[in-house]
């Protein structure tokens, strides 16, 4: 895109920014978030009721992600050991359709936007291509991205957040991907590694290890993968046995050495893993899957304090507010992976936590008013969809187990990008 009409601030005084709606996180549950609230206040601006409110006051939304773009995690198991693969998997800010910044702060011209992109919709979009180091009841502190030392930092003050800052987990299956070409040097360095070491173990067999085993075998079918896991089943979610059954068995067919009952107490100097019983598990490569942490460190200790529970997940409403037994904060909203929801955490729950978020902000800007709840789980089947061994689907969802699901098979093609792309309307 054209940088000639567009405004990247690089001046030297970020400063401080003033929003109505602050979006802490830029992946699925974020970006559902913004899009769907530009998609309301374009509609509601058609609406005879409140046009003059519109049209006198324009919503200002900023969003901060310290990538520059939408990057599938979906596909990083695949993406480690293709970087072709992986180039689709990210698709910077400036290459949507549907969501344009009219404005952006970053520390490079990584992103380019059109100043005039968003005249006459009703509302303006800042992307703040940094991070959020704090947020408490009113502010957020960010510091801008640089590769290459530390960033210019700057305050802004929102009327109501969104926080969809999702979950981390240990390189590669987080990666930094700050830009396009960062992003795809992580993932070259992982597959040079793959291709340099013989034996890799993957520790962990829930979704994100399963389908790292399976892929790495897939991709390098000459490589030995252990798959090490410390219960009897897999993965952990509360799932059916025969759907547990049938991953295993897709695993072990395509040549992954699966180790259940198995724990390892430490990594030594080689990548050899001594076991809890005193095996050792002969590896060169080593994949940590077993653990994740939610990315919420930059809660003001209040937050933390009321509203965070002992296994770092937030506390909230079924409107997706901050809520306790004793206090709600009514204009600060939290969604996707991080929220204390009994839910199988994934791309979709997340996409569907943005839009209902957004619709239940917009209303409470305009009457204050709320409308949207959370759907009754008791009533939602659970379901899973993995990438297993040899390239094959396994599926579970209403009581159904499928192996290679038509639908589904297809979906996966691209691990579920363009699916993504659509659902979330960019």
């Amino acid at each position: 895109m054209s940088t000639a009409d567009s405004k990247n601030d690089n001046e030297s005084g970020v400063g401080n920014i003033k929003t109505n709606i602050l979006i802490i996180g830029g992946a699925y549950a974020g970006l559902s978030a913004v899009r769907c609230l530009a998609h309301h206040i374009e509609s509601i601006r058609m609406d005879s009721v409140y046009k003059d409110v519109l049209t006198s006051h324009e919503i200002n939304i900023t969003l901060v992600e310290p990538r520059c773009g939408l990057l599938n995690i979906l596909g990083i198991p695949r993406a480690i050991v293709d970087t072709e693969f992986a180039r689709t998997q990210y698709v910077p800010f400036d290459e949507l359709e549907g969501v344009q910044f009219n404005r952006v702060l970053s520390e490079s011209t990584a992103s380019s936007v059109r100043a005039d992109a968003n005249a006459g919709k009703g509302y303006s979009l800042t992307f703040v291509h940094g991070k959020v180091t704090y947020v408490d009841e009113e502010k957020a502190r960010y510091e801008l991205v640089k590769e290459t030392g530390k960033g210019r930092e700057g305050t802004i003050a929102f009327d109501y957040v969104v926080v969809a800052s999702g979950r981390n987990r240990s390189w590669p299956t987080t990666p930094l991907g700050y830009t396009l070409d960062s992003f795809l040097r992580e993932m070259g360095g992982s597959k040079k590694e793959i291709e340099t070491n013989d034996i890799i173990t993957v520790v962990g067999a829930g979704a994100v290890g399963i389908e790292i085993a399976g892929d790495i075998k897939h991709y390098a079918p000459s490589k030995t993968v252990n798959l090490v896991h410390a219960h009897k089943t897999f993965p952990p979610e509360p799932l059916s046995r025969e759907f547990q059954d049938l991953a295993l068995d897709s695993l072990v067919r395509s040549g992954v050495n699966v180790h259940l009952n198995t724990r390892i107490v430490k990594e030594l100097p080689g990548g050899d893993l001594q076991t809890v019983d005193g095996n050792i598990i002969k590896s060169q490569l080593n994949y940590w899957c077993s653990s994740h942490s939610n990315n919420i460190d930059f809660l003001a200790d209040s937050l933390k304090k009321e509203f965070v529970t002992p296994k770092n997940n937030v506390l909230v409403n079924e409107y997706m507010q901050l809520l306790n037994k004793a206090k709600k904060l009514q204009h600060f909203f939290c969604i996707g992976d991080i929220v204390e929801l009994p839910i199988i955490k994934s791309a979709g729950w997340a996409m569907y936590m943005g839009r209902q978020v957004a619709t239940n902000l917009i209303s409470l800007m305009l009457s204050n008013t709320l409308v949207e709840p959370f759907p009754d789980l008791s009533q939602m089947p659970r379901g899973m969809v993995l990438v297993a061994g040899n390239g094959e689907i396994v599926s579970e969802l209403g009581g159904e187990i499928e192996l290679n699901h038509k639908g589904y098979s297809q979906e996966y093609k691209d691990y579920c990008m363009g699916k993504i792309r659509a659902t979330i309307g960019v």
